[in-house]
């Protein structure tokens, strides 16, 4: 806090933020369920969110490059909080899709400018030997807004949810004023000012072997988690009998598994790296099966953590690959493009996922799911053999 004073109103808008989205698309899943044939209706919104976060992920990561950061976080906060309160507002008193699926794909675009700026401003503002440290702050965010945000959006959900909207959007625009400082945030030296091809994060990651690795890895793992993402809701709402406010209960507990993966993570990644990057989606795929099996509160919380433990393992390791290997004053390119093909096939699978569950229930598409990640082990094998030294022998750097 005493070295980077700006990092640390950028964690307080990225921890608001946070909160707000964990809110927002808890409250979009569960507004879904309640439409006619709820599976095709997750399906559908699922989709169409998916849509325009990989879109505006790459888009916005370029743009962060090119422009402040600073600013499009500001300018994405307020017009989502704006946009957010109204929507729910019409929602409150009609149900209609194609209302819904345009709250969802735009949440989903203002909610990317915002990781997007956020993941190009940090690089910026830190030096590179603080970089890890930075990182696993910043990666504090995720249990304390999982703890926080979804046992109070399942609480406010049970109230009504116009007043779990109306909390998102009052949250993201609190994060606004944390952003707003007399100093201005420092702007990384480049070699040329102009702005960069769009097209260059893609000439980035198909240039390194290392990445385009780890997204074949990466692809073939989100299939599998987008088709559980797609549909658990709805399963936990109809085969577990499980409220809205036990749901989000059980996804608070399940933050144990995030914190015990930030404790561990740091010092695995110095001697156990290639262990971790395979283990990591065997935890994920075990942790969607006991949920999907098990079916109760004890195997949501218990399945969750195990899923919870794993990504955020997984999370660590593909973070630090992307700042190692990206040239730095192109981190926003190369990581947008990098989540546009990490998550090119999520659409597909959200879509695939509502016409499984259509057809042949959420418990399939749940068995689905943990099966394509484990099947994505076989890439992460791959994957490990590439970093074998990669990332421990840089003992300065962690």
């Amino acid at each position: 806090m005493k070295r980077y004073p700006l990092v640390w109103r950028l964690w307080i808008s990225r921890f608001l933020t946070a909160n707000a989205a964990g809110i927002g698309q808890f409250s979009i899943q569960w507004l879904a369920t309640t439409f006619p044939n709820p599976a095709f209706a997750l399906g559908y919104v699922n989709t169409f969110g998916s849509i325009g976060s990989i879109l505006s992920s790459y888009i916005f990561g370029w743009l962060s490059d090119n422009f402040s950061p600073s600013i499009l976080m500001v300018a994405g906060n307020v017009v989502g909080a704006v946009f957010t309160i109204g929507i729910g507002f019409l929602l409150r008193n009609q149900h209609s899709m194609p209302l819904l699926l345009i709250l969802v794909f735009l949440w989903n675009v203002f909610i990317a400018i915002t990781r997007a700026a956020s993941r190009s401003l940090v690089p910026q503002t830190v030096d590179k030997e603080d970089l890890p440290t930075v990182n696993a702050w910043m990666g504090t965010i995720a249990p304390i807004q999982q703890f926080l945000a979804k046992g109070f959006a399942g609480i406010l959900i049970a109230t009504g949810l116009f007043h779990a909207f109306l909390a998102a959007g009052i949250v993201m625009f609190l994060s606004v004023f944390t952003l707003i400082s007399p100093k201005h945030y420092p702007k990384r030296g480049t070699k040329s000012h102009k702005t960069t091809n769009p097209l260059l994060g893609l000439h980035i990651v198909w240039s390194s072997r290392l990445l385009r690795q780890m997204v074949i890895y990466t692809s073939v793992q989100n299939f599998g988690f987008s088709v559980f993402l797609g549909e658990y809701v709805l399963y936990l709402k109809q085969a577990a009998n499980l409220s809205a406010t036990q749901i989000g209960v059980g996804l608070s507990l399940a933050t144990v598994g995030t914190v015990l993966s930030l404790i561990m993570g740091p010092r695995l990644l110095r001697s156990r790296s290639q262990m971790l990057v395979v283990v990591s989606p065997v935890l994920i795929a075990a942790g969607i099966a006991v949920v999907s099996l098990d079916g109760g509160m004890g195997g949501l919380v218990f399945g969750l953590f195990l899923l919870e433990l794993g990504s955020g393992f997984a999370n660590q390791t593909i973070g630090l690959i992307r700042q190692r290997t990206a040239p730095l004053e192109f981190m926003g390119s190369a990581t947008g493009a990098l989540t546009l093909l990490h998550s090119v096939l999520v659409p597909v699978a959200m879509a695939i996922s509502g016409l499984i569950a259509v057809q042949y229930g959420t418990g399939v598409t749940m068995s689905i799911a943990w099966i394509v990640v484990l099947i994505s082990v076989v890439f992460a094998w791959g994957l490990a053999k590439s970093v074998q030294g990669y990332l421990q022998d840089t003992k300065g750097d962690l």
